[in-house]
């Protein structure tokens, strides 16, 4: 009888750990801790942890509101280009199930002639984060740009985007210049609130049919 209460304990021990380590391991991937209401942490527990990495379209997203099916991380800052979207990526050393890349208007402000190989430049770095990504994140997504307007640098834009349908293939690809209208932009680049709308309803297309367990909160 003691061997077998004995037993019992060391079992219960073995699985506090495990919660605590998964505890600890939601809290090091997510914005915000989650409410001690015990089914809201049940709840917040199942969720996929999503993470997004861009610049100052990524960085102004309402993820909180529009992609509130998964518990979603930020690395994004207004201004920056390809290289730091790179260096964030490369500093990042957690695992998520999904994660999602933006970026590459900011590698041409002010540039209204762009060679062909400052674009391929920009490509190059786009691929690089994704392949990492790929060795850390379950699922990967990335967006392409959208039709912008001057004075942001409309050739780069094009450019870009035409170079990453030919090159970025290797994961799923959301054309956003098929789904942004101008009457979705701000100030000709960034979107308002229907834009980011449209966005998360694309992500969400893409994602959520690869986590059944989001169909069990409808």
């Amino acid at each position: 009888m003691q061997k077998w209460t004995g037993l019992g304990r060391k079992l219960k021990k073995i699985l506090n750990l495990a919660l605590l380590l998964l505890l600890v391991f939601q809290f090091n991937n997510c914005d915000k801790a989650p409410s001690s209401d015990p089914e809201k942490l049940i709840s917040y527990l199942a969720k996929p942890s999503l993470a997004l990495y861009g610049d100052s379209i990524v960085a102004s997203w309402p993820v909180e509101e529009q992609l509130s099916d998964f518990n979603v991380v930020k690395f994004a800052f207004p201004g920056i280009d390809t290289s730091e979207i790179l260096s964030s990526v490369q500093n990042d050393k957690n695992r998520y199930n999904a994660c999602l890349y933006e970026g590459g208007i900011n590698d041409f402000l002010g540039n209204y002639s762009p060679t062909q190989s400052q674009v391929d430049a920009t490509i190059n770095r786009q691929i690089q984060s994704i392949q990492i990504l790929l060795t850390r994140c379950e699922h990967v997504v990335a967006l392409n740009l959208w039709n912008i307007e001057f004075p942001w640098p409309t050739l780069a834009v094009a450019m870009i985007t035409a170079e990453m349908k030919e090159r970025i293939n290797f994961v799923p690809r959301i054309d956003t210049e098929l789904l942004i209208q101008e009457d979705m932009l701000t100030d000709g680049n960034h979107p308002n609130k229907n834009g980011y709308y449209i966005l998360s309803k694309a992500v969400q297309a893409q994602l959520e049919p690869l986590f059944p367990i989001l169909y069990l909160y409808e």
